[in-house]
């Protein structure tokens, strides 16, 4: 809400009533007449009367005061920040990017994570209380930057203890304790990656940085626990959270009068209790910020040059991929693509803020641009953007026993799933029978529970060690990337056990025995990337 206050100063007279108005930037969206106290002497007139000076570089109003900036959100993954020169590196990335005014989410360092959760196995099984591995990490990369243990770093590292004093002691760890330790390393994270900023400052003008947790910029989410080895979460951001972020960081749009520096990955619930996002939910943390002030850009930095065209620690032959849109970005990360968080397209996909991957280690190189769609200077060659995958899979083949063409069959399989919160990614169904696949390496389920639930209208049987291979293609190449699949998979002797086409608009999967997903990957990229498909 803008206005012109009214000021009382020496020959003022009495006002006329005042036009304050909603603004989003220049656009006016609603007037309300209040009667004010009295203008100062420039205003001869009713502010009615000047209302053409209003939001104007020339205005005797607004000479003294900064139109609004759009902030950048900045995230950097764990192994972009994993000692004191990956965390000089970022912090001049971010110097770089200060006329953009950025927010930065940070991971914890390195293997951080790894490192509180097996401290928190060893405090439960053997009573040993031991936090060398996670204090060794911070004060290496905080002497070698020349900086002496701060306050806050000190006292995380006392609090950490303490928790895990009570896991010995106690013999026990909860879900919510084990969350509590885990967020630590996001904690101990920004404020070392503050001090590395702010050590490495030469210009005396900068803005210092400062560090944040999630919750104190307004980050709130229902209760639950977040998985320690997957991206599964049973929390979810509460819509509160936009304009509660919104509140805290705005303000930097107008005077950008320090470097936010905010916990990824955690939150707390609305009694104050330390939640998760599950694994990568940095990323999550930068899109939902980046929805709220509607940031230019939200960029996710990683040790990789954007997305690639398949896994390359698999195909050595794997190349950038320039621009994806926000489909193919959320399709890609359900089925099997590290590169981004699979719940964190969502926010900005929805907020219309376009993202980017982009590699700390080499920040010259372009990384890759998500959009809302192609078109423009966003165009690329090629029927296929990406092949993801997935293993581990378990495909479960629901065959019922009643009588032909009797309804209700549908609605019962997914009453039972729903029963057992059982996630499902790809599903074909005819008359009398159901195909589905469970990723239970993202969340657990009980399978024989499944199977006793349905046994009066069906006979259920498992196929294990299956994986799933998704090529990113739109429905208009779908045709003939189906025929060349098929034709590659006949060739190599590869047995489908089922095909996912029509429900996405960008997907093709395939679900095929896991001893063949190398195999099929391998000669699918070679079809569509190495031989100019």
């Amino acid at each position: 809400m803008l206005g012109i206050p009214g000021l009382a100063g020496a020959g003022a007279k009495a006002a006329s009533p005042v036009m304050t108005f909603s603004s989003a930037h220049e656009i006016v969206d609603s007037i309300v007449l209040e009667e004010p106290a009295e203008l100062p002497p420039f205003f001869e007139r009713p502010v009615a009367q000047t209302s053409h000076w209003l939001l104007t570089p020339d205005s005797p109003v607004t000479q003294s005061m900064e139109l609004p900036h759009s902030l950048v959100v900045m995230k950097f993954g764990g192994t972009s920040l994993a000692s004191a020169s990956h965390l000089l590196r970022c912090a001049n990335i971010v110097r770089q990017a200060l006329p953009q005014r950025p927010v930065v989410v940070a991971s914890a360092m390195g293997k951080t994570t790894n490192a509180l959760l097996h401290a928190s196995t060893l405090a439960l099984e053997t009573g040993e209380v031991d936090i060398s591995a996670i204090r060794t990490i911070h004060e290496t990369a905080l002497k070698e930057l020349g900086v002496e243990m701060p306050t806050s770093i000190s006292e995380l590292l006392n609090e950490l203890e303490k928790v895990l004093s009570g896991v010995a002691l106690l013999k026990e760890i909860s879900m919510q304790t084990r969350d509590r330790i885990v967020s630590f390393g996001e904690r101990l994270s920004v404020r070392t990656f503050a001090e590395a900023f702010n050590s490495s400052r030469k210009d005396p003008q900068e803005p210092d940085a400062r560090a944040l947790d999630a919750w104190q910029v307004g980050m709130k989410t229902t209760s639950g626990s977040g998985s320690a080895d997957s991206a599964f979460s049973s929390v979810e951001i509460l819509q509160e959270s936009y304009p509660a972020i919104k509140h805290h960081l705005g303000p930097l749009k107008l005077a950008y009068s320090f470097v936010p520096i905010v916990t990824g990955y955690i939150a707390k619930d609305a009694r104050g209790v330390i939640t998760t996002l599950g694994r990568d939910g940095s990323d999550l943390t930068a899109t939902v910020i980046g929805a709220a002030v509607k940031a230019s850009e939200v960029q996710i930095w990683k040790d990789v040059s954007g997305v690639q065209t398949t896994d390359p620690r698999v195909i050595a032959a794997a190349k950038p991929v320039q621009v994806l849109t926000f489909e193919e970005a959320a399709e890609l990360s359900t089925f099997g693509s590290k590169v981004v968080h699979p719940a964190a397209v969502l926010p900005a996909w929805s907020a219309g803020v376009p993202m980017s991957v982009k590699n700390s280690m080499a920040p010259e190189l372009p990384g890759t641009r998500i959009v809302p769609e192609l078109g423009g200077k966003d165009v690329r060659e090629g029927r296929v953007a990406a092949i993801s995958s997935k293993k581990n899979i378990t495909m479960i083949v629901i065959k019922s026993s009643r009588m032909l063409g009797q309804h209700g069959f549908l609605a019962h399989v997914f009453q039972v799933f729903n029963k057992f919160a059982a996630s499902v990614d790809v599903i074909a169904t005819s008359e009398v029978t159901v195909s589905l696949t469970l990723d239970e390496g993202y969340k657990s389920v009980d399978l024989s529970a499944i199977e006793d639930e349905l046994k009066e209208v069906a006979k259920v049987s498992a196929l294990h060690d299956m994986a799933m291979l998704t090529l990113i293609t739109h429905k208009e190449d779908s045709v003939t990337v189906l025929k060349e699949s098929c034709a590659a998979f006949e060739e190599l002797g590869i047995s489908l056990e089922m095909v996912s086409h029509g429900a996405s608009n960008v997907n093709v999967t395939f679900v095929l025995p896991g001893d063949q997903l190398l195999m099929a990957s391998q000669r699918l990229h070679k079809v569509f990337f190495e031989q100019g498909g």
